[in-house]
């Protein structure tokens, strides 16, 4: 009796597997064109060879198949309601009174299962195919990492240093102008300050930081000063909040989510930008979970479509949307990135947009 009664559920999710499985394979192979492209004139000068273009390629796959999932999502759902409306198989279910809510759901299930799947990529395979693109670029010669220079850095770390750089090189391993300010906190909010440390120049040796050329200040209760010791080479003590200047740069998304966080809570004790960090932290759930979206919008409009233009009526829709799908993500990214935008907002715009509307034309389908 319990199999007859899933006999409908599993009918339905048979017939949305193969256009989800195509639609994923057809949108990762054209994802993947486009990168083929940014490697073709190296491949024609020779300079990279072609197996590495393959392994390229493929470490590229997790990505794409990423990008690719909520397109997939959205024609197969739209294929899939298209067919069954087609062959008068929607209508046949409702004379037999079932409900569009249990057409529909079996499909929304594809969907979620499409979204964890996207999760679990992108935060387990996706920050490791990363980490290699990026080390074979680099021993190809196709890409350069730099890391800029930062302007006029200010941070406090946790055992009451202040810090006012005017300029840190990270490919030198420099900061010029250094300022170090110890202070003790005071009720009320308040801090006396104890010593004062002005330096030319800062090293850093991979293990410790050495201020150059300064003079170290002593400060008494009432402020005043009351020694000064010039130095030419000091020892400089400090939290690894200091060092987090000097590291690689890892770009966030060869990052898992618990190194992400960290990275993102170190650079705010530091009084670094994190925008771009924490929209990418938001954006590792919110584009998994626009495969889910995809099928929600995707049902209403399927079955909406297919009534009034026919079996492939959807596909024009589809087109549409998903252009303005990626404008809308590729934009509120950039915006999330450059601090226009908060990065909640820049990431779950889109799922909000596409989420929304699927809601509210699904609700005024189904009454």
């Amino acid at each position: 009796m319990l199999t007859k009664f899933w006999l409908l559920e599993r009918y339905l999710f048979g017939q949305m597997l193969t256009p989800v499985l195509a639609g994923v394979a057809g949108g990762t192979m054209l994802l993947l064109v486009g990168r083929l492209f940014t490697l073709a004139e190296r491949l024609v000068e020779g300079s990279v060879p072609p197996l590495m273009v393959m392994r390229l390629l493929a470490l590229d796959m997790p990505e794409m198949v990423v990008l690719g999932m909520p397109i997939a999502a959205f024609f197969a759902t739209m294929l899939t309601l298209g067919k069954l409306s087609g062959n008068s198989e929607i209508t046949a279910l409702r004379a037999a009174g079932i409900p569009f809510t249990r057409i529909f759901m079996p499909l929304l299930l594809v969907g979620l299962t499409m979204s964890l799947s996207a999760f679990g990529i992108s935060n387990v395979l996706l920050p490791a195919s990363k980490q290699q693109i990026r080390e074979i670029d680099q021993q190809a010669l196709l890409t350069q990492a730099t890391t800029p220079v930062q302007y006029d850095v200010f941070f406090k770390t946790e055992d009451n240093l202040w810090f006012f750089i005017r300029q840190v090189d990270p490919r030198l391993n420099t900061m010029q102008d250094v300022s170090v300010l110890q202070v003790n906190p005071l009720p009320g909010g308040k801090y006396q300050l104890v010593e004062v440390t002005l330096a030319a120049q800062a090293v850093w040796n991979g293990l410790e930081w050495s201020l150059i050329e300064g003079v170290h200040h002593i400060y008494g209760p009432a402020g005043t000063s009351i020694a000064e010791q010039p130095f030419d080479r000091k020892p400089l003590q400090v939290s690894e909040d200091l060092a987090t200047l000097m590291q690689p740069p890892v770009p966030p998304s060869e990052l898992r989510l618990p190194e992400l966080a960290e990275r993102i809570s170190r650079l705010a004790r530091s009084n670094l930008n994190t925008q771009a960090l924490r929209t990418e932290f938001h954006l590792r759930f919110s584009l998994p979970l626009a495969s889910f979206f995809a099928v929600l919008i995707s049902l209403p409009l399927g079955s909406g479509t297919a009534r009034r233009v026919g079996r492939y009526g959807g596909v024009v829709f589809g087109i549409l949307l998903v252009f303005g799908y990626y404008v809308i993500l590729s934009v509120s990214r950039s915006l999330g990135e450059a601090g226009a935008l908060p990065p909640w907002a820049a990431a779950w715009s889109f799922n909000i947009l596409f989420g929304g509307i699927g809601m509210v034309l699904l609700a005024r389908f189904l009454r």
